[in-house]
C-alpha cells in the first residue's frame, strides 16, 4: 500500500527521496523516465512520482552504462531482455570495449606526459585492414609511378584503396621495396595479378612522424622513430612503414606499430 501525499513507506520514495538516495539528479530521473529507461511504480495520490527501493540497483546500472557512453537503444534492450546469457553475452561487450577505451586513454596519457609534441611524434590508432604487397625496384623517390599503375590496376577490379605504403627491403642505389595498398578487411582480390603477398594487419597503436625532409634523408627519420621508440619503452609490432598520401603521393609519414611496456608508477 503507497500512502497519500509525500511522506511514503519505507519500500518507496518520492523522486526527491529516490535522488537523494542515489545521487542522482531529479531532471536525470526525468530523462530516464522520457527514454523508457526507468519508470517510477506508479503516481502517489498527489500525483508525485513514486520509486521503489529494488529500483536504487537499476538506475545506477543505467547511470554507469550512461557514464560509458553506452547508447540508450542498447541498454532498452538489456533492461527489456529476460535471457540471461544474452545480456551476461552484452555485459562482456561493454567490458571489453571499455578495457580498450582504458587502454588507449593509458596510451595517450603517456604519451603526453613524455612531452612527444615536442618531438613531431604523434598516435594514431590505426583500425583493422587487409595490406596487398606488390615487389617492385626502383631509384630513390621513382616509386609514383609503381603506385598509379598497381592502383589503376585495383580500381580497375572495382577495389577502393584506403591507404598507401612502403615496406623498404634492400638496396641503396636501386631499391627492393614492398608497395602496399590498404583496403578494407571484406575486399574481394580475385583477379588481381602479380601480388607478392596480403597482410591483414589488426587494429594497433602506431607512432607516426611526419617526414618533410628530401627523400635522401629519410634514412635519418628512420632511426629518430627507432630512437623515440627505444627511450619511451615502446616496442615494435611490425617493420616501420612509410604511409603516402595525396594524389602525387608527396605526403608522407613513418608509421610504426607498437606496444609499450608496463612502467611503475613514480
Amino acid at each position: 500500500m503507497i500512502l497519500k501525499g509525500v511522506s511514503l513507506l519505507h519500500n518507496y520514495m518520492t523522486i526527491q527521496e529516490f535522488s537523494n538516495r542515489t545521487g542522482i539528479s531529479k531532471s536525470t530521473l526525468r530523462f530516464y523516465e522520457s527514454k523508457n529507461l526507468l519508470l517510477p511504480v506508479e503516481r502517489s495520490g498527489n500525483g508525485y512520482r513514486v520509486y521503489a527501493t529494488h529500483q536504487i540497483a537499476i538506475v545506477k546500472l543505467i547511470t554507469t552504462l550512461r557514464i560509458a557512453d553506452v547508447p540508450i537503444k542498447d541498454i532498452q534492450h538489456y533492461l527489456l531482455e529476460n535471457d540471461e546469457v544474452t545480456r551476461q553475452t552484452m555485459m562482456d561487450n561493454w567490458i571489453r570495449t571499455l578495457r580498450k577505451k582504458r587502454e588507449l586513454i593509458d596510451v595517450s596519457l603517456r604519451f603526453l606526459e613524455s612531452d612527444s609534441i615536442r618531438e613531431d611524434i604523434y598516435l594514431i590508432d590505426k583500425n583493422k585492414e587487409k595490406i596487398i604487397w606488390f615487389i617492385e625496384q626502383s631509384t630513390m623517390g621513382k616509386f609514383g609511378e609503381h603506385f598509379a599503375k598497381r592502383a589503376n590496376e585495383l580500381k580497375q577490379n572495382n577495389i577502393q584503396i584506403n591507404s598507401y605504403y612502403v615496406n623498404y627491403l634492400s638496396g641503396q642505389e636501386v631499391i627492393k621495396v614492398q608497395i602496399g595498398f590498404g583496403v578494407t578487411e571484406h575486399t574481394n582480390i580475385d583477379g588481381l595479378t602479380d601480388v607478392d603477398f596480403i597482410e591483414h594487419m589488426p587494429a594497433c597503436i602506431c607512432l607516426a612522424l611526419p617526414f618533410k625532409e628530401h627523400l635522401t634523408e629519410i634514412k635519418e627519420g628512420y632511426q629518430k622513430l627507432l630512437q623515440y621508440a627505444l627511450e619511451h619503452s615502446w616496442v615494435p609490432t611490425h617493420s616501420i612503414l612509410e604511409w603516402y598520401r595525396g594524389e602525387d603521393f608527396t605526403q608522407l609519414d613513418l608509421l610504426l606499430p607498437v606496444i609499450q611496456l608496463e612502467r611503475s608508477e613514480r
